[in-house]
């Protein structure tokens, strides 16, 4: 049983609604000369950390970990894979996601993580890596949430060689969440 990963929620006003609210406010001075008001730097500021992404967040082997949703194509119950003899170690197998051939992925062993048995809430998240679909094992799904766009696209971490799997690491409710990249862990799969 596959769930569709939902597109993102759109604002519940309605159309007039949402016009209205794009339309600078008329002060006394703006609307004798009849121009709208400039915005000010306090209000770039402001509406730039209003802006948000939204992040998949993961459990594997007893970490957090988060992908954007837009490289998220769907995430599935466990399903029967096929093992693919004289394949890299981390290449589980391969899956028949409607009529198309998904390679699965255990990234465990490529971001050194322990290794945990599957469970009940263990499921297969299809990634956009690419162009390419790529299935990953993960521990559990914890949640599909909004963060602020400025602090996921911070400065790029320089953690040493295993860090570039990592694009952000953020403080998430008591802990830390960190966001994987896509891009990086595809080099290193090279399927």
């Amino acid at each position: 049983m596959a769930i569709q990963v939902p597109d993102m929620p759109r604002d519940q006003t309605s159309e007039s609604q949402n016009n209205a609210m794009d339309q600078p406010m008329m002060t006394d001075a703006s609307r004798s000369s009849g121009t709208p008001p400039q915005a000010s730097d306090d209000d770039s500021i402001e509406a730039e950390a209003l802006e948000t992404i939204q992040v998949c967040i993961f459990e594997l082997s007893d970490r957090l970990l988060g992908v954007k949703i837009v490289e998220v194509q769907e995430i599935m119950e466990q399903t029967e894979v096929t093992p693919v003899p004289t394949t890299p170690h981390f290449l589980c197998g391969v899956t028949n996601l409607r009529g198309n051939i998904v390679p699965i992925v255990d990234i465990r062993d490529i971001l050194h993580l322990p290794v945990k048995p599957r469970t009940r809430e263990s499921r297969i998240m299809i990634l956009n890596i690419n162009t390419l679909q790529i299935g990953i094992f993960v521990d559990a799904i914890k949640e599909i949430r909004h963060l602020e766009k400025r602090i996921i696209e911070a400065q790029p971490l320089h953690i040493g060689t295993e860090g570039r799997f990592i694009s952000t690491i953020i403080e998430y409710h008591e802990g830390i969440l960190a966001l994987l990249n896509l891009d990086s862990l595809y080099e290193t799969i090279q399927l």
